[in-house]
């Protein structure tokens, strides 16, 4: 006769079977994915320091789970904000009202460990990367080529959401800092480029041509160089942004209405640069990001003085704007990308607001006046005074065709055909 305490030990032995089934079944669901990273433009950034690439560890996990987070918005986020925000913190976590969760995606980022191969900025050579860059023209990038690998964990349950995101971004996001401009760009080995078929309603992708009329260029650089040249045309260049310089190689008087409109409100100017630009009071380039640096280059201190255009309830205002090189397998294309937010971006109810580096009291007390009296003004709404505007401003127009009656539009427009 058998004892009752073996009965209860393969009792207890199933139950311990059982739970390792559970465990190994977990563990599997819980497996590490690797994918093989590589730069296909120069990195800017990334590190602690705004600005700086940080030499132990170039390439953060953190950043990674950010930009995943912001492309699963995108793709997958449910349209309610309420949902959308439950949803966004069951995946990657967050704070709510019962405390912290922790992210149910794991991230690991492994960087080869030679000296890493930077570029310094000043070695561009084409003018529209320059024009990106900025203020940071005098510092050093991150050189296309660099490979990484990386590995992520996550439930089989957020498998295609995980997935889908990595594929956004690895069409349209980066890595490192201004991203939206291309800087950092990424291909991952094994990953297909979201398609003009995969794109919702509220985003627009258009391509732009070589100058000699193809479509596909060399290399991942040259399409972001043609990409970065188009924005600098369509803002700044002569002819197009701006009239011809004089002799001495100043630039000439931009075909924007922002700077008419400063000389008018802060009512300073040079002789024979009286306003007359014919828009009046609009600031269209808000719309392609804030803050925006307006510095008239004056040293007879007869212009308005370096000035920064911000949104009023904030700092910043990210560019609903993408350029970057895209590839359709092995061959690359110059691409400019609106997001959703580019609606936002062009509201009449996103108020702007103007701040001024003099110091001096007086000339504060004079410019807070004249804000008082005329605020700097968005886009309108309305479509007959967007089509009346677009009119009046040069680069919204091709030879008297209107290219878009709001600025981004007009700017995918001059992308396609310039």
């Amino acid at each position: 006769m058998r004892r009752k305490t073996k009965r209860k030990d393969f009792a207890a032995l199933n139950e311990e079977l059982a739970s390792l089934k559970q465990k190994a079944q977990k563990s599997d669901e819980n497996r590490w994915e690797s994918y093989e990273c590589q730069l296909v433009t120069p990195m800017y950034g990334g590190g602690v320091l705004a600005g700086e690439i940080d030499q132990a560890m170039p390439i953060r996990a953190s950043a990674i789970r950010g930009h995943l987070r912001f492309w699963w918005r995108i793709a997958c986020g449910p349209d309610n904000p309420k949902e959308l925000r439950s949803a966004e913190e069951a995946i990657w976590g967050g704070i709510d009202d019962h405390g912290a969760k922790a992210s149910k995606v794991s991230i690991y980022v492994d960087c080869p460990k030679n000296r890493l191969e930077t570029i310094p900025t000043k070695r561009f050579n084409v003018r529209g990367v320059k024009y990106l860059l900025g203020a940071a023209e005098h510092t050093s990038c991150l050189n296309s080529g660099f490979r990484f690998t990386l590995s992520i964990r996550y439930p089989d349950a957020i498998k295609e959401d995980v997935e889908t995101a990595l594929r956004w971004w690895a069409s349209f996001g980066g890595i490192g800092g201004r991203t939206r401009r291309g800087f950092g760009a990424i291909k991952i080995a094994g990953i297909d480029s979201i398609s003009t078929q995969d794109m919702p309603d509220s985003m627009t992708l258009s391509f732009a041509s070589s100058a000699s009329g193809k479509k596909y260029f060399e290399s991942a650089e040259k399409a972001w160089e043609a990409a970065a040249f188009s924005l600098y045309k369509f803002r700044q260049k002569e002819g197009i942004g701006r009239n011809q310089g004089n002799q001495d190689k100043r630039p000439g008087r931009s075909y924007w209405p922002e700077p008419d409109q400063l000389r008018r409100m802060i009512k300073k100017h040079k002789i024979n640069h009286e306003p007359e630009h014919p828009a009046g009071n609009a600031f269209p380039r808000a719309a392609f990001g804030m803050p925006i640096i307006f510095d008239f280059n004056d040293r007879t201190k007869t212009e308005p003085p370096k000035m920064t255009l911000t949104p009023q309830s904030k700092e910043r205002m990210a560019s609903p704007l993408i350029i970057r090189p895209y590839t359709d397998g092995d061959r690359w294309c110059a691409i400019a990308l609106l997001l959703p937010s580019w609606q936002r971006a062009l509201s009449a109810d996103l108020d702007l607001s103007l701040t001024s580096q003099q110091d001096e009291e007086a000339y504060q007390k004079k410019l807070s006046a004249a804000l008082a009296k005329e605020s700097p003004q968005n886009w309108p709404s309305s479509e007959h005074e967007r089509d009346e505007l677009a009119k009046r401003i040069p680069p919204m127009n091709d030879n008297g065709r209107v290219r878009a009656n709001d600025p981004l539009h007009a700017f995918l427009d001059f992308f396609e055909k310039g």
